[in-house]
């Protein structure tokens, strides 16, 4: 009688067992047909502030998401902006005019550092775009600007046309 009781004890350990091996490689074979991010993995990223540092000096980070495809070269932007010294001292703002700016990206429309910052940007998208003097208006400045300056902006991308 007892040898009946260990063997069936035997018996629910080895099914126990061969069940824990046929788990772990159908989760193995799930894992290889679709690779993706662990939860931890994913809420990292998500939790991940989405920033640009140029070697230029150039940086841009993204305050609010936007939605839909980025923008790419020679596509058509519609922006709100605020332009600000380090000073805090505000030198322009399309959003105080009531007037958007459109431009064409990449074609030297606007300063450098907005054509290299504004890349990848979405519809609805808030960025804040520090721009080294060399990529905004250098040794000359503006009326506004003084002579080598960093201006630092906040973009909000309002609109994305095809050229």
């Amino acid at each position: 009688m007892r040898t009946d009781a260990v063997s069936i004890l035997i018996w629910i350990a080895y099914a126990a067992f061969a069940g824990a091996v046929f788990y772990f490689l159908w989760l193995q074979l799930e894992k290889m047909k679709s690779p993706s991010k662990t939860p931890r993995q994913a809420t990292a990223k998500a939790r991940a502030p989405q920033t640009y540092r140029g070697r230029t000096g150039l940086e841009s980070d993204v305050l609010k998401a936007g939605t839909g495809a980025g923008a790419k070269g020679r596509d058509i932007l519609t922006v709100h902006y605020t332009a600000r010294l380090p000073t805090g001292e505000q030198v322009d703002s399309s959003r105080e005019r009531g007037t958007p700016l459109t431009f064409k990206l990449g074609t030297g429309a606007v300063i450098d550092g907005w054509d290299e910052a504004l890349k990848g940007a979405q519809v609805g998208e808030v960025r804040k775009i520090t721009v080294p003097p060399a990529l905004a208006y250098g040794k000359k400045g503006t009326k506004k600007v003084p002579p080598n300056a960093t201006i630092i902006f906040e973009v909000e991308l309002l609109k994305i046309e095809a050229p």
